[in-house]
């Protein structure tokens, strides 16, 4: 069995809150494990995502495609999560789908393909670009937020990044996605040349770790309204090291604009402690009030005694046209 086949494995067989160790090497992850179940993971490990791989269309599709043709399968499994993309930037890919089954050369999709975020006639020619999304971790269930609460400790999550440059959509190759109502905790983590976001989710607590190298974010805090309260969303981040982050602009006003980033119930959460260096764009992105009915809006952050070296902006923009920013305190 490969890496991902042994982690499904041991994550299938064992039972819930049993501690998984990685040994001492680089693990090659090419596909997005879905963690069912409480576990703690440990290192010390390196986990690396493979190189990515192009695959392209055969055949023409549109936006109301529920099936697709490439030219190869080879590596693609069930349930894997892919974007079609028209360019590199996050305006150019299509919502991330999932592949339902597979046939031969063709694809059976989860949902039709749609258009593109900027919204551009949904066409794509043959030739067009389709790439995997591969999370290190994907703590989610297929029909809402689960319960779980998982652990990392001591382990470094290389994205790989310069051999992941085929989109740098925020939508592709987060390191974790992190959608429970339990807590998930990092303890002594390293985070580095992720080829977008990094940590995706809410009710984080992140401490001693360090984010070195990053397209995008560090921390993306997002939850839905419709699945969760307000008790269930806060996060920590305490005594981590930022820096070159943010180095690839993704023009998304809620994603990658900063070190620290917020949309969909984005914001609660107390940052402290942590050291702020070479960041690009901003420390934290855009604040905005509630936009949504799945959206409470950016609140409830505390921000005080961190330490900021050579950063430009503070905060991405601040924009209360929509209404008022509740319970926000920025103090360096």
């Amino acid at each position: 069995m490969d890496d991902y086949q042994t982690l499904i494995a041991a994550c299938d067989s064992l039972p819930e809150y049993s501690t998984i160790v990685f040994g001492p090497k680089t693990y090659i992850f090419s596909h997005t494990p879905i963690i069912l179940k409480t576990f703690n993971f440990q290192g010390p490990a390196t986990l690396k995502r493979e190189d990515q791989i192009t695959y392209t269309l055969k055949e023409p599709a549109d936006e109301n495609s529920t099936s697709i043709i490439l030219n190869n399968t080879d590596g693609i499994i069930p349930w894997e999560r892919f974007l079609l993309t028209l360019g590199k930037t996050g305006a150019n890919t299509t919502s991330i789908n999932v592949v339902l089954s597979i046939n031969g050369d063709t694809l059976f999709l989860y949902e039709p393909l749609g258009r593109t975020a900027d919204n551009v006639d949904g066409i794509y020619p043959a030739g067009t670009n389709l790439f995997k999304n591969i999370n290190f971790f994907w703590i989610l269930s297929e029909t809402g937020y689960p319960e779980e609460s998982c652990s990392f400790t001591d382990l470094t999550f290389d994205g790989n990044r310069d051999n992941n440059t085929g989109s740098y959509s925020w939508l592709l190759n987060s390191a974790v996605m992190q959608l429970s109502k339990g807590t998930t905790r990092y303890r002594n983590c390293k985070f580095i040349n992720s080829p977008g976001e990094t940590i995706v989710g809410h009710n984080a607590d992140i401490r001693n770790c360090t984010f070195y190298n990053l397209n995008g974010s560090a921390f993306h805090t997002s939850a839905d309204k419709v699945y969760c309260t307000e008790s269930e969303l806060h996060s920590y981040l305490f005594d981590n090291r930022f820096e070159n982050t943010n180095q690839i602009s993704t023009t998304i006003t809620g994603h990658s604009e900063g070190v620290i980033t917020h949309s969909n119930s984005g914001g609660y959460y107390t940052a402290e402690r942590n050291t702020f260096t070479n960041v690009g764009e901003s420390v934290l992105g855009a604040l905005y009030p509630s936009n949504s009915l799945h959206d409470w809006g950016t609140s409830d952050i505390l921000f005080t005694g961190n330490t900021i070296n050579g950063v430009d902006r503070m905060v991405y923009l601040i924009d209360t046209t929509a209404g008022t920013i509740h319970n926000v305190i920025i103090n360096k």
